[in-house]
């Protein structure tokens, strides 16, 4: 794949598990495309930084300086069409609101920042307790980080009539190994049958929405939890202004 589509699906947030997969591999191993990265972060940083009437100017500055360490060093700063002056061009060809449209929310980093685990507030263990049963060991593996094999033993305990709130920790399970599908299809039913954590369950629906990118979603439940809870309220209209 073309290493500068590449780094645009990167910073769109659009890598696919394959593409994700290659881009770690060259940013490990290939120089000239992780000191290719290095630049585009950095340049990400400083538009976001000096959003104001001067904009060109200080980007031209930055532009110097780039160009100054280019001269010292070709090897290590080679961008090839990757160049400061045609960032700044597009820039000023289409206005800081254009550029924000085009890469994005960093929706990675929105969740990351704003993902907890659930405690387990349903099943108590105790160690030595003699207790045997499949929804000890559900909760258990699901204490102890063992997902997969907690998502095994809800969907077993779901199969044979279920147990109390069980969905809503096994699609938590699904939420921590990245499978967001999943998640959601379980929350939903949470949200429809499970008083107890409904306002929970729309939270991290929300949150599987953003780890998927899906704006129109996030936003969508994001406003439904504003509107409708109280559980982690704040966090929900942090992350609409985020969003705007």
């Amino acid at each position: 794949m073309d290493k500068e589509l590449l780094l645009y699906n990167y910073f769109a947030n659009q890598l696919t598990e394959d593409e994700q997969l290659l881009f770690d591999e060259l940013l490990k191993n290939d120089m000239d495309f992780k000191a290719q990265f290095e630049f585009e972060k950095d340049l990400k940083r400083v538009i976001k930084e000096y959003v104001n009437e001067d904009l060109k100017e200080k980007l031209v500055g930055y532009e110097k300086e780039i160009s100054a360490k280019d001269k010292s060093n070709p090897s290590k700063w080679r961008f090839k069409n990757w160049s400061i002056a045609a960032s700044i061009t597009l820039l000023i060809g289409l206005g800081w609101i254009g550029f924000k449209s085009l890469s994005g929310p960093d929706y990675d980093n929105l969740y990351q920042d704003n993902f907890e685990g659930y405690p387990n507030t349903v099943y108590t263990i105790s160690r030595g307790d003699g207790d045997t049963s499949k929804e000890r060991d559900a909760f258990a593996a699901y204490e102890a980080g063992e997902y997969e094999k907690a998502i095994t033993a809800f969907q077993e305990l779901r199969s044979t009539g279920g147990i109390s709130h069980g969905d809503f920790y096994q699609a938590l399970s699904y939420l921590q190994l990245g499978k967001n599908a999943q998640a959601i299809d379980l929350l939903k039913n949470v949200i429809l049958n499970d008083e107890a954590f409904k306002a929970e369950a729309n939270w991290y629906m929300a949150l599987a929405y953003l780890k998927d990118s899906d704006k129109v979603n996030a936003v969508a439940t994001l406003k439904k939890h504003v509107a409708d809870f109280n559980y982690n309220k704040n966090k929900a209209e942090a992350l609409l202004r985020e969003l705007d």
